[in-house]
């Protein structure tokens, strides 16, 4: 008998840590995850086409998010690094698997080198592009 006690207190503390680690990954797979990619796009219309820099929100993550600003961080030597996109459609709310789209003017940064993409919710978390998004690829 005390065989089988102990067998069962074994499975039951086994069982009860597998429960206690899936929790905890449950936990970490159920937060808002944002994915910031920029690119060079050519937007194209019917009264022609224009060439625009897109900053693309991807929520990658099970938990939607408010998106609420987006621009770049500028690799500048003055206090002037930071350039604020004005999109009338923010503040906007996306879901798992959804993207959001904020386009600028290429002609508006000219001069000016971008060090990284940024978005923030409305937390005032911020997320980051990879650095350096829009160098030219050989």
């Amino acid at each position: 008998m005390s065989k089988l006690t102990l067998y069962l207190a074994f499975y039951g503390a086994l069982l009860s840590t597998l429960v206690f680690l899936w929790e905890i990954l449950k936990f970490y797979k159920d937060r808002p995850k944002i994915r910031v990619e920029t690119n060079l796009r050519m937007l194209i219309g019917a009264s022609g086409s224009e060439q625009k820099i897109g900053i693309d929100t991807i929520s990658d993550g099970r938990r939607p998010v408010t998106i609420v600003s987006s621009g770049f961080k500028l690799d500048t030597e003055s206090h002037e690094d930071v350039a604020t996109v004005y999109d009338i459609s923010l503040p906007v709310e996306i879901h798992e698997g959804q993207r959001h789209t904020s386009f600028v003017n290429p002609g508006t940064l000219e001069g000016h080198k971008i060090l990284y993409a940024w978005v923030r919710d409305a937390t005032g978390r911020e997320y980051h592009s990879k650095k350096r998004p829009l160098q030219p690829v050989y």
